[in-house]
């Protein structure tokens, strides 16, 4: 079964080594808060709906929405230039998260040369920058809606021990004869 934390683990693969940011490429449990680790991106996965295909059918077409966060640094220059060299860094980081998952095959495909997903629904980018401080910041965060199927194959039924024997008795005074009943589907 496809799931927007499998996708999510597939968006850090591709993202490492592909961008300015290098390996610094996290999840959120492994979001680094130490100054020397910029630029850096962080890969969540908040938001999932699940459309049915209707009535009867346990299969639907799942949107999960990603969110890629990229910071950038520069050192402070005169003026506002530092933060104009961090929001130039975050434009071009933004450029390679879009070359890195648009078209790589380890996104659309899984491991067993199944579709993993079916689509790139929608990106939605915002870039803000503040040149306050000692390190100018810059910050891209990216909304990427992807879409895939989960069918009747992904929620198999939960495994059961099939019941052998059914005990019924009725509590009744004592030396009064026990009635009840033992079923046995077996027989």
């Amino acid at each position: 079964m496809t799931t927007s934390a499998d996708i999510r683990a597939k968006f850090v693969e591709a993202l490492k080594g592909s961008t300015d940011a290098g390996d610094l490429v996290f999840s959120p449990f492994d979001w680094p808060t130490m100054g020397g680790a910029y630029p850096c991106v962080l890969v969540r996965a908040p938001k999932e709906r699940k459309e049915s295909h209707g009535p009867f059918q346990p299969g639907y077409d799942v949107y999960a929405t990603l969110q890629v966060i990229a910071r950038t640094v520069s050192p402070a220059l005169i003026g506002d230039e530092g933060s104009v060299v961090a929001l130039a860094a975050a434009e071009r980081l933004k450029a390679q998260i879009e070359v890195a998952l648009i078209n790589n095959p380890l996104i659309w495909n899984s491991a067993d040369s199944g579709a993993l997903i079916e689509q790139f629904v929608a990106i939605d980018s915002e870039i803000s920058s503040s040149s306050e401080g000692e390190m100018p910041m810059a910050e891209l965060v990216m909304h990427i809606e992807v879409k895939f199927y989960q069918g009747p194959e992904d929620f198999f039924p939960i495994p059961t021990v099939p019941i052998n024997e059914v005990q019924i008795a009725a509590a009744v005074a004592d030396g009064t004869l026990q009635p009840g009943i033992i079923i046995n589907p077996q027989q």
